[in-house]
């Protein structure tokens, strides 16, 4: 009985029952952003894109900084870096996740933000930071800050990764990164063992 009774709404109301019954869904909304940047206050705006350090936030947040201040150059050249990790980011091999960017200390933060710009230096220190903690808990954010490194065109980082497979028995991977270390230039130093007697 009920059935019929609904279908005969279908029938008799279908403008109501299509609106009710089959309304889209909203769409996603992005992270939310504090209430000062729905105002549009260009100095919240600011604050929060310096204070970004996960590149898919540097972006959003300098997008709506440009909404207002279309001509910030500096703004503009610090989202195409931060698209840019962030493409390199996209990649399934790379293990550095939003995570590697929230979890750091303090001390860290002008390196994490750094890092999300591309600044292959910063990387390489956080990977150094890194060791500690994932010792602690099991992570493996040493070798994730270097492969960032690396895909930044650092060549000691790309040596680096190919003496880490190496020692963990992925040769692939070590043939890969030694490649790109000698492709950036980087000359290794003689090996102790090779030397002439």
């Amino acid at each position: 009985m009920r059935m019929a009774v609904w279908m005969a709404l279908v029938w008799v109301v279908p403008g109501w029952v299509g609106a009710q019954a089959f309304e889209a869904p909203p769409p996603p909304q992005p992270a939310s952003l504090p209430a000062e940047l729905a105002m549009g206050d260009a100095a919240a705006l600011r604050k929060v894109f310096e204070q970004a350090v996960w590149p898919s936030d540097i972006v959003r947040a300098a997008d709506a900084y440009l909404r207002l201040h279309p001509g910030a150059s500096d703004v503009v050249a610090q989202r195409a870096a931060a698209a840019e990790v962030m493409q390199l980011l996209r990649a399934k091999d790379v293990l550095v996740f939003r995570s590697s960017f929230t979890e750091a200390g303090p001390a860290l933060q002008r390196d994490l933000r750094l890092a999300a710009l591309g600044d292959r230096a910063a990387a390489v220190r956080l990977a150094e930071a890194s060791r500690a903690h994932d010792e602690a808990h099991g992570t493996r954010r040493y070798v994730g800050w270097m492969q960032l490194a690396a895909l930044l065109r650092d060549p000691e980082a790309s040596y680096q990764l190919a003496l880490h497979y190496r020692r963990t028995g992925q040769p692939a991977l070590a043939a890969r990164y030694e490649t790109l270390a000698s492709d950036l230039g980087h000359i290794p130093l003689p090996s102790l063992d090779n030397s002439r007697k």
